[in-house]
């Protein structure tokens, strides 16, 4: 980890407003410590220049979906003449009939050519496929060295049939040995995808994916073309030509600790006044999109709380003005009356948010002892709608009617589910929230109405006692995420609420969820969106920021 200190910011790039002024309130200041976000702030590396948004198109086209009996994996194209570079282990030597799905929707019957299972790669062709999109290949891996920017793509086994490829960035590690590792975030239905250089062309297949995030493992070219020349057809593949680089190279500029000290003002702690069961220690961020307004995790609070922030020395209560369930975004307002002085709202750049794009991600640190600049990632998808998944309480409940009325008993709890240790046997719901429920129906009507993630208070009778306990809405991993849910918490946690979005912006960068909202920012530093959610082990979900606007101005919102 570097200092910002000597690294000149881009000439483009206006310089941020300081934040002015103090402001006058009637509350109390608390003793507790509620504090602004430090403004300290480190660099993991220099940012790089745009991207060539036709380099990574070629990467997200030549890469290929294959479908092998039950399972899936990706490849990547490396001739005209529908050659597939894939890895060995994702191709059953049972499998029978092989298809592969370009990314224009197209289908083809593919027939493997040769399977080299110590070297983890294979070799298989397209029958009657043309107007294919190929990568080029390096010559060899050479001296890849560490710190080179590298891309990977490839189909996670998430991903509904039909949408397009993921793209990710990263850097190398190590080369050496046939063996590529890399900080680009892999995940199940990877393996045999591709990752390119800057200069647009192949130098490894997604071979394993590391316990940890830096230690995700690819065979290199070499190893491919050593099985090239076994076949005879490392002239085929030879010919491909004219790559588009994707990282033209080179520092063009980076952030400076002065810049990023002008954005940190923006990202305030918001603490709880009103505390109350399943909501202590949850740590609140909020951003200042106005002079008055700040946006936090709609699935992170309470309506019922009251929530406050301390600015300029002042502690500050604050309202719920809007709110959006399919952005997960709520709007607070200054609760006092008056104009409020001395935030610093965040100036959005004004283009929106491109596919292809390199982005960071400014957000406090995990301690809360600064401000943390993640390392690049890159912008895969724009305007994606996440489909919804069915929210779970993990709880047996049976109708039961009562001296004091109808209510729902529970018989037992799903083990490690939501309502482990917060429901137990013989408790008797009687409401969520302020709404009434006796029987199951009621209550699945309402539970259908949440996203997994979300928070809901329960009221219900304990003995003699009426009790009310928070907690979060669940999921069931298996009816979207298979395999990738194991892989997603050894990455590092991930969002409890991650699907339901609409409109929203997905990249690759690995953001503490607890850290959300975070700034999400363009190459030159320009904020062009909010990450909201941590979705899986490589993608994360951002807001735009025109999206932000249009609920802060009341057009949208749910």
């Amino acid at each position: 980890m570097g200092s910002l200190t000597g690294i000149q910011p881009h000439a483009a790039r206006a310089e941020p407003v300081p934040a002015e002024g103090t402001v006058d309130s009637g509350l109390r200041v608390w003793r507790a410590l509620l504090t602004t976000v430090c403004v300290w702030v480190v660099l993991s590396q220099v940012v790089v220049g745009q991207l060539s948004s036709a380099g990574l198109q070629r990467l997200q086209r030549a890469t290929v979906l294959i479908e092998s009996g039950a399972d899936r994996c990706s490849g990547v194209l490396i001739s005209e003449a529908g050659l597939i570079a894939t890895a060995a282990h994702g191709v059953h030597e049972d499998a029978g009939r092989l298809r592969v799905r370009l990314w224009d929707g197209r289908q083809f019957p593919a027939v493997e050519l040769i399977r080299d299972v110590a070297a983890d790669t294979a070799l298989l062709r397209l029958q009657d496929a043309a107007d294919v999109i190929v990568l080029p290949v390096a010559a060899a891996v050479g001296q890849l060295p560490a710190g080179e920017s590298v891309f990977a793509c490839g189909f996670p086994a998430r991903e509904v049939i039909g949408s397009p490829a993921v793209v990710r960035a990263g850097e190398v590690r190590k080369a050496a040995g046939g063996v590529v590792r890399t900080t680009c975030q892999l995940t199940v239905g990877d393996s045999g995808g591709p990752l390119v250089n800057g200069a647009g062309y192949l130098v490894g297949l997604h071979r394993q994916i590391g316990a940890g995030p830096e230690s995700n493992m690819h065979t290199s070219v070499d190893v491919l073309w050593r099985l090239l020349r076994r076949t005879g057809l490392q002239a085929e593949v030879a010919a491909v030509e004219n790559a588009e680089p994707i990282d033209p190279g080179g520092a063009i500029g980076g952030l400076t600790e002065q810049y990023l000290r002008g954005l940190s003002p923006s990202l305030l702690e918001i603490r709880v006044l009103s505390a109350s069961v399943g909501s202590e220690g949850e740590k609140l961020i909020g951003v200042v999109i106005s002079g008055t307004q700040l946006a936090v995790r709609l699935s992170a609070v309470e309506v019922e709380q009251r929530y406050g922030v301390l600015q300029a020395g002042l502690l500050r209560e604050l309202r719920l003005q809007r709110q959006s369930e399919s952005l997960d975004l709520a709007i607070f307002e200054m609760a006092e009356e008056g104009d409020v002085e001395g935030l610093q709202p965040i100036r959005w750049r004004e283009d929106p948010a491109v596919i292809f794009e390199r982005v960071q991600s400014l957000s406090p640190g995990d301690s809360g002892a600064g401000m943390q600049l993640s390392s690049a990632g890159v912008i895969s998808r724009v305007g994606w709608n996440e489909p919804r998944v069915r929210a779970v309480l993990g709880v047996d409940l049976e109708e039961v009617e009562t001296s004091a009325g109808r209510g729902l008993r529970v018989q037992q709890t799903t083990p490690n589910g939501p309502a482990a240790g917060r429901l137990f046997g013989g408790d008797i719901l009687v409401g969520v929230g302020n709404e009434q429920i006796g029987t199951r129906e009621q209550f699945g009507r309402l539970l259908g109405r949440l996203q997994p993630g979300d928070r809901l208070r329960l009221e219900l009778r304990r003995g003699a006692d009426l009790q009310s306990v928070g907690l979060r809405a669940g999921w069931n991993p298996g009816e979207q995420f298979e395999r990738s849910e194991f892989l997603d918490g050894r990455a590092g946690r991930v969002s409890e609420r991650r699907t339901g979005f609409v409109g929203v912006i997905q990249h690759d960068i690995p953001v503490e969820p607890q850290s959300c909202p975070s700034l999400l920012l363009d190459w030159r530093g320009l904020p062009i969106g909010l990450t909201i959610a941590r979705r899986a082990r490589e993608s994360s979900l951002a807001i735009p920021a025109m999206a932000v606007q249009r609920l802060m101005s009341g057009a949208d919102g749910n």
